[in-house]
């Protein structure tokens, strides 16, 4: 490789994470993290740079344990390739762990820093490096940074991510489909359905929505439901796995629908009812319960096809991180951050990209995205 060209430095062990997943027989701890349009983002990759040295894109997700976090780093590394040098920082879920690597980055010379913030009550101490940096350009993705104060005392300050509202909305009109072309699921026959419903982590910016919207499209529907049981498992599968154990002992066939705010909790719930005799042979199962949830990751769209799980709300981890890179390049060369973006952003400085309903019906949709060769 020419000397002029810096390597793209991939962290090996996320792509190891990645792959690990989690399926109906590996339960282990695997989380994720949010326009009812299904046009897919639309973005247009910056040009590779000409010539000298490439500058340094500093990022940070999070934890390596979030498997859709993992995705957009990976995604931020791929867009990177040949416009930034860029390694994908692992923060292990530890705010201060983040905060020296981005005091590490900022003092490698980094132009730009792009991170998923561990706690987004700090982004204000990192824009705070990033300014005595010499005003360094910072994109946060996947959790939103809620304090509008916080977002527009900085100029150079954006995110990059969806709307929960959104995914919590879409996946309650995927509950009242399911319910409305099965009769069958409406178990007892009383026309009330029974969910259960298995929350984020409550210190992230989309649990809260994703619970209270996919309640809302319900009732927005004119159908009456029952909850009959909400926790949190904190995105976790072995959680979720342990708090829908203890529910289907309780309600067994009384439970009609299992909403699960992302596909590690979904796979979790699948694990537990499976075990219990639920959901073995896909929709013609003996003993079925409907299960949506939120990410449509690769091993979540195998539960779909096989019909074992109803669907998912996609999340594009492949635009969100070309979207980070476009931007860090137009604010590094001193242009417009939309400038080749065919999106648009909003008053809080957020640029959404839209989330997409999957089912058994487009599966090839998430299948493209995920295939990352």
């Amino acid at each position: 490789m020419k000397s002029k060209v810096v390597s793209i430095l991939l962290a090996v062990t996320l792509v190891v994470t990645i792959l690990g997943g989690c399926g109906n027989d590996n339960n282990s701890d695997v989380t994720t993290g949010a326009n009812n349009d299904t046009t897919t983002a639309s973005v247009e990759t910056p040009a590779v740079a000409d010539s000298g040295e490439l500058p340094i894109l500093g990022a940070s997700i999070y934890s390596a344990a979030d498997n859709f976090n993992s995705y957009i780093g990976k995604n931020i590394a791929n867009a990177a390739e040949g416009i930034f040098t860029t390694n994908i920082e692992d923060a292990q879920n530890d705010q201060s762990t983040q905060n020296n690597q981005v005091d590490t980055m900022l003092a490698k010379g980094a132009k730009a820093i792009c991170l998923s913030i561990v706690d987004t009550t700090a982004a204000q101490t990192i824009l705070d490096k990033a300014v005595d940096a010499g005003n360094i350009p910072v994109i946060f993705f996947n959790k939103e940074i809620t304090d509008e104060e916080v977002m527009k005392s900085y100029d150079n300050a954006f995110f990059v991510g969806t709307s929960a509202a959104d995914s919590g909305t879409m996946q309650g009109e995927m509950v009242v489909q399911a319910w409305n072309d099965n009769p069958d699921f409406d178990k007892n026959g009383d026309g009330v359905l029974q969910i259960v419903n298995l929350m984020g982590d409550p210190g992230h910016t989309a649990s809260s929505p994703r619970a209270e919207y996919v309640k809302k499209a319900i009732e927005d529907a004119g159908l009456e439901y029952e909850l009959l049981a909400e926790d949190t498992a904190m995105w976790v599968t072995a959680t979720a796995t342990d708090k829908m154990d203890a529910w289907i002992s309780k309600y067994g066939d009384e439970i009609e629908f299992i909403i699960a705010a992302n596909d590690a909790m979904a796979l979790g719930a699948l694990a537990s009812i499976q075990n219990a005799g639920f959901n073995t042979d896909g929709v013609t199962s003996e003993k079925y319960i409907p299960i949506v949830g939120i990410d449509a990751l690769p091993e979540m769209l195998s539960k779909i096809e096989t019909g074992e799980v109803i669907g998912s709300v996609l999340q594009d981890p492949k635009a969100q991180g070309e979207a980070v890179v476009v931007m860090a390049k137009n604010l590094v060369e001193g242009k417009d951050a939309m400038e080749g973006l065919e999106l648009t952003i909003d008053e809080l400085k957020a640029v959404r990209i839209p989330y997409q309903k999957i089912t058994n019906e487009n599966l090839e949709i998430a299948e493209e995205i995920y295939s990352m060769e």
